[in-house]
């Protein structure tokens, strides 16, 4: 039968009802009225009814939708998808509820529909009615909620990540701190004995293993973001500059590398030795990137202006403001969408030899310093590393090492070594000793405390661990200073907080001494605490 027909029969059918006409002409109007969209289809997907709504939505009048179907409305893939639905409902008998795409002039909108079977007389299915409404604000909502989860899981899952790698390297480096100490001690011992020569290069195995396990523990901390920092205020283009020459030795021969760095860059507030490694990293990792084909790998210097508003402030969690950056990109074979999600996990690697902390610890360095790193990559496009780093408003310090490196030096005196754990203190006190010096000992800070009360006169320097089980590094730190104003001390930790420590070292003269530290490395830092008026005035 003809779509007129069908509709003249509609219409002739809901006149005869007991429903007079003025009820029906206000049936139509309250369906006018909803916000939602209504139809009648018969068995064939012919429109005999709509509301205004509908026709709106379809960007027609309600007279050029009515004997139409779905297909003279949509695109063909939405009506394939809207008949199907109505063909369900017909050879079910049931009512269906479903969220399907529609497209108008303002796009595609997600709307939620509900169908339903039209029954005649002889509870034969003749057609199928309908009612919709418009979810797009909903689904975008979920949508959004959905990526702030994502975005929440990753960072709760890279948070607890760092706490474990943080709390693995802490208890390592303290465990390193008696084999590096053992080795180096024995090594002293045994020089010079020529029974011992065969030892001496196991001995020296020992000991070159303790540092590259060092090495490891730091790049962990570095991605925990608990890494030692001794910051001051370097400019980044110089700090680039007087790595090229290591930077060039360290890429493939075949690689390309280029600078673009902007003079007006600035300063920042960063560990030399830190941003060192980040650029290193980055570097290698372009040139890794290259697969040992031609290529480029270029660096860049610039500024940034960054508000709240700016999508990598919110991707990255930074505070609006003005950024350096440091840019490092390459034109090598890039990275699938599976590997840009687990690039900055530890251990994660698509290198056959490599141990996957590169890119983790340089996270972890950028975030301690206040900063954030964006990546864009695509296979076989290459890959951008941005990292970001707030500017500075002080002039460049001397890119200089002032440490003493004498290697004869040897003191006198007495050292009040303070640590819980009774390995380090026993491999303290014996290097201390072969250094020269008397060594007081306390396991834990209140009898540090109770010890330099009764003997601060006779005490020259303090070696203090920053973490103890009952009164933290930075209690004993103060309670010592308060015994006595001009106490020279020394910080040790297999890790630090960043805030505390930067206070007590820039702010109060205090000295830093990483674990595991090497023989030299703790003979350097205690001739240079004595020698320093600053820190220790004479008696």
């Amino acid at each position: 039968m003809e779509a007129d027909d069908e509709i003249r029969r509609l219409q002739a059918a809901l006149a005869s009802t007991q429903l007079a006409s003025d009820a029906s002409a206000l049936a139509r109007t309250l369906l006018d009225h909803l916000p939602y969209m209504v139809w009648l289809k018969n068995a064939d997907g012919v429109f005999l009814a709509v509301n205004e709504v509908f026709a709106r939505a379809a960007g027609r009048t309600r007279e050029q939708v009515l004997g139409r179907t779905d297909f003279d409305l949509w695109p063909e893939e939405l009506a394939r998808r809207y008949v199907l639905d109505d063909q369900s409902v017909i050879a079910t008998g049931r009512k269906v509820a479903v969220e399907e795409p529609i497209a108008d002039a303002s796009g595609t909108r997600w709307i939620e529909t509900f169908k339903a079977p039209v029954f005649d007389a002889d509870a034969h299915v003749v057609g199928t009615v309908g009612i919709a409404r418009d979810v797009t604000a909903r689904k975008s909502s979920e949508e959004e909620q959905r990526e702030v989860e994502a975005r929440l899981h990753h960072a709760q899952k890279l948070e607890s990540l760092g706490l474990l790698a943080g709390g693995i390297a802490h208890d390592f480096n303290n465990l390193l701190v008696g084999v590096l100490g053992n080795a180096e001690i024995a090594i002293r011992r045994l020089q010079g004995i020529p029974e011992a020569e065969g030892a001496l290069e196991h001995i020296e195995d020992v000991r070159m293993a303790a540092i590259h396990a060092g090495d490891l523990a730091r790049q962990m901390l570095a991605y925990s973001g608990r890494a030692t920092f001794v910051r001051q205020t370097v400019a980044l283009n110089e700090v680039i500059g007087d790595s090229m020459q290591l930077l060039r030795a360290s890429v493939s021969k075949k690689a390309s590398l280029q600078c673009d760095l902007d003079p007006a860059v600035g300063t920042v507030q960063a560990d030399l030795a830190q941003l060192r490694q980040v650029i290193m990293n980055l570097v290698t990792n372009a040139s890794d990137a290259l697969g040992g084909e031609p290529g480029t790998i270029r660096v860049e210097t610039g500024t940034r202006d960054l508000s709240v508003s700016d999508r990598i402030v919110q991707d990255l969690q930074l505070e609006a403001g003005r950024y350096a950056y440091l840019l490092v990109s390459d034109d090598g074979c890039g990275m699938s969408h599976d590997t840009r999600a687990r690039m900055f996990e530890p251990f994660y690697t698509t290198k056959v030899t490599g141990r996957g902390l590169g890119l983790a610890a340089v996270q972890g360095i950028v975030r301690a310093h206040g900063g954030g790193i964006a990546v864009e990559s695509t296979p076989g496009s290459g890959a951008r590393f941005e990292v970001l780093l707030p500017v500075s408003d002080r002039p460049a310090a001397l890119l200089e090492n002032s440490r003493i490196t004498a290697r004869e030096w040897c003191g006198s005196g007495v050292v009040l070594l303070v640590d819980d754990d009774a390995r380090v203190r026993a491999v303290t006190k014996a290097v201390l000793v072969e250094l020269g010096f008397e060594v007081r000992s306390a396991s834990n800070g209140s009898e540090a405390i109770a010890i330099y009360e009764s003997e601060a006169d006779a005490i020259d320097v303090v070696l203090l661990d920053m973490t103890m089980p009952d009164l933290s590094g930075e209690q004993v730190f103060e309670r010592l200073r308060q015994i006595r104003s001009d106490a020279a001390i020394i910080l040790c930790s297999g890790y630090h907080e960043p805030k505390s420590l930067s206070r007590l070292t820039l702010e109060h003269g205090a000295m830093f001494l990483q674990k595991p530290f090497s023989f030299e490395q703790l003979r350097c830092v205690l001739r240079e605490a004595l020698e320093r008026p600053s820190i220790r005035a004479p008696r």
